[in-house]
């Protein structure tokens, strides 16, 4: 096991679908519960007349034990022989929506739970409209209670066609759709032998099989300084490096205050001599200059920086009690920053079950909408696009001092020349098969294949191109490129990848699609 690597799992869906039930199997599965809290649990059961009950092993509260609900969001842990996780459970009910939206805005990647027997419903929407808000990417399905319905299969496909559709919906491709049952442990940590139709992984494989999003280091350095403090005459600027790394003798810059200097020295407690530092890590730098800056900047590499600025558009999920009102001003938490913001246009509202727009430019949003928002900052702030970096592409707001609701970055004032990357096909790498390969899978944008007449003479020569992709999501610009310069191709899924070979059609391919 990975003793640095920690993965925060969020578990979303209808507050009666399971949840509870399945986190306990976990626990359990994993050895991760003590004896005597099982022995308690056991006790609890048996008090109340009811068989064990795997839910209680994670409730902590005693009213939830008697209302046999979750009202609260919980985080407890649990490791396999991959890595340690923190696992976040979240409420199902609509009235604890604000619960949810808060655990699920530190999570890493999520499992999004649906009852086989009653298929997907509108808390299942919601809860996933808030995944995709949140740009979690990483997201698993289980199909749970199938043992109530002796795991037909035909059921399963049909729930899983639906959950699929409406995901796709949102731009989120689920990793695996898995048929469980929580409570029996079928395909939780291991096999029962009641899914033989079902040839993919366990809950715990899929969970194994996700990567580390904290700990990628092809994203860009995001450390948002926690705190600055004074010591032995030296400037410390504290904090927690979100995605990328940073090293001593780095060029970096501070945003939104566009302050330039180069790292001195990267220090931990008791560790003042480090070289580098990666995501995940909480450390302090000292810089060459001795800058005054405050909490809420984010540093970064001078060439890779966050956007500065006053003005973005974002989807929300609106969750407070009270509307949310076009020209009011809330407060945007991002990172550690927070900077006052009047919501200048409601541009859409839409209904967060059918994703369909129900209404333009208007004066507010009911609790439990979804919009697209354009925000005025009253001062300047540090922010990607979410889709280029989720951990400072997503923000939380707060109405006076309650979480109101929570968004994720769509477009920034003057960004529009980084949404798409052009590639040229002659720019590639040389395989240790000695394949050429074009590697997309650090583009976290929009990709433009520009084609050129040696990749061309390449493929015509008998040779193939490798093609690695981040997710199917970008496999669209390839497959137009084959269809437009008569191409074949195929793919692969690696882990959550995918690689896809372009080739030249020879006289067979013509003839296999003269005969389609």
């Amino acid at each position: 096991m990975s003793q640095s690597e920690t993965l925060k799992i969020v578990i979303v869906g209808h507050v009666d679908h399971g949840k509870s039930t399945l986190i306990g199997r976990l626990f359990y599965d994993t050895g991760s519960i003590p004896e005597a809290r099982r022995q308690e649990i056991a006790a609890t059961c048996k008090a109340q007349g009811r068989p064990f009950e795997f839910a209680y092993l994670m409730d902590a509260l005693e009213e939830e034990r008697v209302q046999n609900i979750t009202i609260d969001t919980a985080s407890s842990f649990f490791s396999t022989s991959r890595r340690r996780y923190v696992i976040i459970d979240a409420p199902g009910h609509k009235q604890f929506l604000k619960n949810m939206i808060t655990g699920a805005a530190s999570a890493d990647a999520a499992i999004l739970l649906v009852d086989g027997t009653e298929g997907v419903r509108e808390q299942t929407k919601r809860h996933a409209h808030v995944l995709s808000l949140l740009g979690i990417r990483q997201v698993v399905v289980a199909v749970n209670k199938l043992d109530m319905i002796d795991y037909d299969r035909q059921r399963f496909q049909e729930v899983e066609n639906d959950i699929r559709a409406f995901l796709h919906s949102l731009h989120i491709v689920p990793a695996h759709v898995i048929p469980i049952s929580a409570r029996e442990g079928e395909n939780m940590a291991g096999r029962q032998g009641h899914t033989p139709w079902y040839a993919g992984p366990t809950i715990l494989e899929a969970l194994d099989a996700f990567g580390d999003v904290r700990g990628d280091a092809t994203l860009p350095l995001r450390l948002p300084v926690q705190d600055v403090y004074t010591w032995d005459g030296r400037r410390i600027y504290a904090g927690r490096v979100e995605t990328g790394e940073i090293r001593q003798g780095d060029e970096v810059i501070f945003q939104p205050s566009g302050k330039v200097t180069r790292v001195k020295s990267v220090e931990k407690w008791r560790e003042p001599g480090l070289e580098r530092a990666g995501a995940g890590e909480c450390v302090g730098i000292t810089t060459e200059d001795e800058l005054f800056v405050e909490r809420g900047e984010i540093i970064a590499r001078l060439q890779q920086a966050p956007i500065r600025t006053r003005e973005f558009r974002a989807s929300i999920f609106w969750l407070a009690d009270t509307p949310f009102r076009a020209g009011a001003t809330y407060t945007i938490k991002l990172a550690t920053a927070e900077v006052q913001a009047v919501a200048v246009d409601i541009e859409e509202r839409l209904d967060s079950s059918t994703l369909e727009v129900i209404g333009r430019h208007e004066p507010e949003l009911q609790p439990t909408e979804v919009g697209t928002v354009l925000f005025s900052l009253k001062t300047p702030l540090a922010v990607d696009r979410y889709g280029e970096n989720v951990r400072t592409g997503r923000f939380v707001i707060q109405d006076s001092l309650q979480i109101g609701g929570g968004g994720t970055i769509q477009t920034v004032e003057g960004d529009a020349d980084r949404a798409v990357r052009r590639f040229s096909l002659d720019d590639f790498q040389v395989g240790a098969d000695g394949a050429r390969v074009v590697d997309l899978s650090l583009e976290r944008n929009g990709v433009e294949l520009d084609v050129t007449p040696g990749f061309l003479d390449h493929l015509s020569a008998g040779n193939r191109l490798i093609v690695r992709l981040r997710d199917p999501v970008q496999i669209e610009p390839v497959a137009l490129l084959a269809y437009e310069h008569n191409l074949g191709f195929v793919f692969s899924r690696d882990r959550d990848r995918v690689n896809v070979v372009l080739y030249r059609e020879r006289d067979g391919g013509a003839e296999a699609r003269a005969a389609a």
